[in-house]
């Protein structure tokens, strides 16, 4: 009777975690909401030692798990490992295969790309001299954990090397981004693309124009 209130808490816990991700109806969808927050974590759950995509402890009854453990898979993710009878597994694989899951990787800037811009323009340094406005691309990329390496000018450098330098610089000074990957085994790395706009001091530029 304990253990089974112990997996009842568990269940629990864990639905109400996941119900900002899940709509029931016939079909289950999941998507993330943006911005991401610090509680959009990761999460991934084994049934019988089986990764089963859009499968979730929702789908069995709480008297039909055996035995529950959270521990770390073999590609080192924080995971729930549920053991249950071949026949509930069975039932799981069925009603995963109802579920819509998006499993591609998603990253931003804390707080969304609102704030992305919001740092750019408090962290950017205008060369001295620089006249005009001009956009510099940036590629780079972005690791599970959220940090960053490797930045780059993509396509047309500007002609004013500080320019260009300055946009390397504040690349290398991003905190580290947020990032949710749904597949346990393609937890990889993936280039980002950043446009970096300078403007000259003191002028305001409309729709290509500039005013003084």
């Amino acid at each position: 009777m304990k253990k089974l209130f112990v997996i009842s808490l568990i269940l629990v816990q864990t639905c109400i975690a996941l119900a900002q991700n899940y709509c029931v109806n016939d079909t289950v969808v999941r998507e993330i909401q943006f911005p991401l927050t610090r509680n959009d974590k990761t999460e991934f759950f084994y049934f019988n030692d089986e990764w089963i995509p859009g499968a979730h402890p929702g789908l069995v009854e709480a008297d039909a798990i055996q035995k529950v453990e959270v521990k770390n898979d073999e590609y080192g993710n924080r995971a729930m490992f549920l053991t249950v009878s071949p026949e509930t597994l069975s039932q799981i694989k069925t009603e995963a295969q109802k579920v819509l899951v998006n499993l591609d990787t998603r990253c931003e800037f804390p707080g969304g790309n609102g704030k992305l811009k919001e740092w750019l323009d408090e962290n950017i340094r205008i060369p001295e001299g620089f006249k005009g406005s001009e956009r510099v691309l940036v590629k780079f990329t972005v690791h599970p954990d959220g940090s960053i390496s490797n930045p780059s000018i993509f396509r047309r450098p500007s002609k004013n090397e500080a320019v260009n330098q300055e946009a390397l610089r504040l690349v290398n000074a991003l905190p580290n981004f947020r990032v949710k990957y749904y597949i346990p085994h393609l937890k990889k790395s993936f280039t980002y693309y950043l446009p970096i706009t300078f403007k000259e001091p003191g002028v305001i530029f409309i729709r290509g124009g500039e005013n003084k």
